[in-house]
C-alpha cells in the first residue's frame, strides 16, 4: 500500500522561499527524477574553488559549507585528535565548469592546533594531467597506487603559500583528476 503525503501550506512556502534564497546566491538545487539526492550547483570553476579554499586559511568547516553551498557532518571516524567532517552520500556539487565534487571530506584538529585538511573527490568532465601540471608548475610524484584496487592513486604534490595541494589521478582512469588535497602549511 503506498501512502502519498501532500506539503503542508507552511512546507510548501519553506520550499519556495528556499529556492529562491538558493537562486539568489548562485545555487541550484535539485532532486533527481525518482531519487532522494540532493545536486547543488555552484557558479565557480573547479581552479576558482581552489584558489577559494586557498585564500581562506586555516581551513574551518564554515567557510567551506559557505563556499561550496553544502553542510558538513560530523562523521563516526571522529576521535580524541581530530574532527572529521564529510557531505552525504549522493550529495553532489557540480561546478560552473562541469565538474562535481562526489564527496568532501573535512579534518580539523581538536588540540587547539589551526591546521585542517580538506579532501575533494572529484567526478565529471576529465581534467586532464596536463592540465593540472600546466596550471601547477613543479608538481612532484608523492605516491603510487600499490595494484589493488582501480581506484587506488598516483598522487601528485605542489607547494603554495598557503600549503599543499595533493592531486590524485585514480588507476581505474589515470590521465583524469579524480581527488584534490588540500593542507595547510605547518607552522
Amino acid at each position: 500500500m503506498t501512502v502519498t503525503t501532500r506539503p503542508t501550506k507552511r512546507g510548501r512556502s519553506a520550499a519556495i522561499v528556499a529556492s529562491l534564497l538558493a537562486l539568489s546566491l548562485g545555487v541550484t538545487p535539485a532532486c533527481s527524477e525518482g531519487s532522494k539526492k540532493m545536486h547543488t550547483t555552484v557558479q565557480l570553476s573547479l581552479w576558482q574553488v581552489i584558489d577559494q579554499i586557498g585564500t581562506h586559511q586555516p581551513i574551518r568547516r564554515e567557510p567551506v559549507e559557505h563556499l561550496l553551498h553544502t553542510t558538513l557532518a560530523r562523521t563516526e571516524s571522529s576521535n580524541e585528535y581530530f574532527t572529521f567532517w564529510s557531505t552525504g552520500d549522493g550529495a553532489t556539487i557540480t561546478l560552473d565548469d562541469g565538474t562535481q565534487i562526489e564527496r568532501v571530506v573535512l579534518r580539523t584538529s581538536n588540540e587547539g592546533d589551526a591546521r585542517g585538511a580538506l579532501t575533494l573527490t572529484l567526478s565529471g568532465r576529465c581534467i586532464r594531467r596536463e592540465d593540472v601540471k600546466m596550471r601547477f608548475a613543479g608538481m612532484r610524484i608523492a605516491g603510487a597506487p600499490s595494484g589493488r584496487s582501480p581506484n587506488e592513486e598516483t598522487t601528485f604534490r605542489s607547494e603554495t603559500a598557503w600549503g599543499e595541494l595533493v592531486f590524485g589521478f585514480a588507476e581505474r582512469n589515470p590521465d583524469c583528476l579524480s581527488s584534490v588535497g588540500f593542507g595547510e602549511k605547518t607552522k
